[in-house]
């Protein structure tokens, strides 16, 4: 198997950066995976990888960018898919009163 490789990438406003990887699996085979680094949090910068809000796979790099890069252009549901991932991953000792999609424009 060989390692995801960066196939796309776009800035949004606030700092947040759009990846799309993909991966080889075999010659009938691709994932992909949309991950969007949040530079307005330094702790998971340092410590985890940006959060991946999509996958998904296909027969070709083609078949598997096209899906991902819809996603990734569509700011309005990025923003839905950005919220959702950030509901199940809360950031630990937040006490602020943060709510999923803070900071996320339309």
């Amino acid at each position: 198997m060989r390692p995801h490789f960066l196939a796309f990438r776009r800035t949004l406003p606030g700092g947040m950066i759009v990846l799309v990887s993909l991966e080889m699996v075999s010659e009938s085979v691709v994932h992909g995976i949309l991950q969007v680094e949040r530079r307005t949090e330094p702790a998971r910068q340092l410590f985890d990888t940006a959060p991946i809000v999509a996958r998904a796979t296909g027969s070709s790099k083609d078949d598997v960018l096209r899906q991902l890069r819809a996603l990734a252009e569509d700011d309005a549901e990025l923003a839905v898919q950005i919220a959702a991932w950030e509901a199940e991953h809360p950031p630990a000792g937040r006490k602020d009163g943060w709510q999923p999609g803070e900071g996320i424009r339309d």
